[in-house]
């Protein structure tokens, strides 16, 4: 089978039984077939940060050979391990969360933010809303039922055509302009009425 991002769902199937049989070879191809569509899939979502990345990436490789007993097959294998990396950069935002929370109000980062702009009251506020703003937004889409999360993420931080979320998610695209309406609205409510943050 090429190593490349496409693979037909015979190859797909020849694959995973492989590596249900502990073939490191078959660990070593599906490792390279994926591992860049991934990294450049968590990298927009991490701040472009490629440590924490390659990271992420790394646990969603762990976590896919340990639950192939769960792949059924309905779906192409990327699309499977897209959930599972949307599943681990969800858990990377509430751990982040919970740290921040527990972090004193003005944080290293935060300092150095402020202490890079310039003087003006306008300016710090801007950078302090920013990111307080960028927080709370990712915490609430951790707070949305999976297939929420995901349509949001596609639509509008991977700024994915629908038709082509349609082949991702394996839906019409009806249901698919469904399922953002209510991702969206989803998304306002766990924000809050009294939210000033530009949503979706």
């Amino acid at each position: 089978m090429k190593t490349t991002a496409s693979t037909s769902r015979t190859d797909e199937a020849r694959l995973v039984e492989l590596l249900r049989s502990g073939n490191s070879a078959a660990v070593e191809e599906f490792y390279s077939i994926y591992r860049k569509r991934l990294h450049c899939l968590i990298l927009e979502h991490v701040d472009h940060n490629p440590a924490v990345a390659e990271d992420l990436v790394q646990e969603v490789f762990v976590a896919a050979l340990g639950s192939l007993d769960r792949f059924r097959g309905d779906s192409q294998l990327y699309t499977w391990l897209r959930s599972i990396t949307f599943h681990k950069l969800n858990d990377l935002y509430r751990r982040r969360a919970r740290e921040s929370r527990h972090e004193e109000s003005s944080s290293e980062a935060q300092a150095l933010q402020l202490e890079q702009a310039t003087d003006s009251a306008e300016d710090v506020q801007s950078v302090m809303e920013s990111e307080e703003a960028r927080m709370e937004v990712r915490q609430a889409l951790g707070d949305l039922p999976k297939d929420y999360q995901e349509v949001l993420v596609l639509k509008y931080l991977e700024d994915m055509p629908v038709l082509e979320i349609c082949q991702v998610l394996g839906r019409s695209p009806k249901s698919v302009e469904g399922l953002l309406a209510r991702a969206r609205k989803a998304l306002r409510t766990s924000l809050g009425d009294d939210s000033n943050i530009a949503c979706f």
